[in-house]
């Protein structure tokens, strides 16, 4: 089936079992928390309170989607996967401009650079210092997914050279690449500048796909092989469950639901029980998979949603069986 990264070592992909497919476990500085301080995640302990709530409810695995220089805490999340025994993938890779200013490395480093340091991520080990530079003190622990994003109905000059190197570092790495859409928008054109680069449309995931419940717009996107994650449950601001749902059930429906993955993505700190607010990591098994039920998925389907779909598309690409 192929083999998975996590930060404390790789597993054979038969082991992830139920996975959530783009969380934030820890975020710990940058600019996303200037911005905006409810996106201050840095309790490890308040990071452990909560995927105890997802382990309890059946969860096994989960993908943290912080980038490089972003927040990132390569060592906290060690020491999560060690005391909760949760199997769990760190990204590198990059996202939104907005994340960093305009003095940034990503503006001046070359391609080649750039995608040296998401490949030391995954071969060698993530910077303890989150690339905040000068100096790199990298940990033993490797990231295991490559992240990438576009803005809404937008990709900018940065980005072509963002997703250059990304898709560098896959070639060289296996590693699979998750995105960032915004709003749901630029899916296609994000497989496509992707596919230009050579990354196979089945090493990628494209993310927040249902803060954009258009039916056809996902069949086409699945229709490329890329995989669809479905991480909004939950966050009614965007869409309700119930609309989700029924989406994901017409997805099944027209026979795309082996591109399905499920996430959550609760990174502020109101969205968690260990912080004092909710749902919390508990939610998208406890309240939103039986939802999916209700929409007549039965227990097969869900089994590869949660299961069969992330041990594919979590796998690095030249480990799986016949490269997917």
């Amino acid at each position: 089936m192929g083999i998975v990264r996590t930060v404390l070592g790789d597993i054979d992909a038969a082991e992830l079992g139920v996975t959530n497919a783009h969380e934030h476990l820890l975020i710990r500085a940058g600019v996303g928390v200037m911005l905006e301080p409810a996106l201050h995640l840095d309790s490890v302990d308040k990071a452990c309170q909560e995927l105890e709530l997802f382990r309890k409810a059946g969860g096994r695995s989960i993908v943290d989607m912080m980038p490089v220089a972003t927040g990132r805490d390569a060592a906290g999340l060690v020491e999560v996967a060690r005391r909760t025994g949760v199997h769990v993938i760190a990204a590198s890779g990059f996202h939104q401009a907005k994340y960093y200013t305009r003095d940034h490395w990503i503006y001046h480093y070359t391609v080649e650079q750039i995608a040296q340091l998401f490949i030391d991520d995954i071969e060698v080990g993530m910077d303890r210092h989150d690339y905040g530079g000068p100096i790199v003190e990298r940990l033993p622990a490797r990231a295991g997914v490559l992240k990438a994003a576009t803005d809404q109905h937008a990709i900018l000059p940065i980005y072509e050279k963002l997703f250059a190197a990304v898709a560098m570092a896959h070639r060289r790495t296996g590693a699979p690449i998750s995105t960032h859409t915004t709003y749901g928008t630029m899916a296609l054109e994000q497989v496509a500048r992707l596919a230009d680069h050579g990354v196979p449309a089945d090493a990628i995931i494209i993310g927040h796909v249902d803060r954009n419940l258009d039916l056809g717009y996902h069949k086409a996107i699945a229709a490329t092989g890329a995989f669809l994650c479905y991480d909004g449950p939950s966050r009614v601001q965007y869409y309700t469950d119930e609309a989700i749902a029924r989406t994901i059930a017409a997805m099944f429906e027209a026979g795309y639901g082996d591109r399905i993955l499920l996430g959550s993505d609760l990174a502020k700190r109101s969205s968690r029980v260990s912080y004092g607010g909710g749902p919390g990591l508990g939610y998208l098994l406890n309240v939103f998979v039986p939802r999916l039920k209700e929409q007549g998925l039965n227990e097969d389907a869900i089994q590869q949603i949660m299961v069969r779909n992330p041990a594919r598309a979590f796998a690095l690409y030249h480990t799986r069986e016949q490269a997917g």
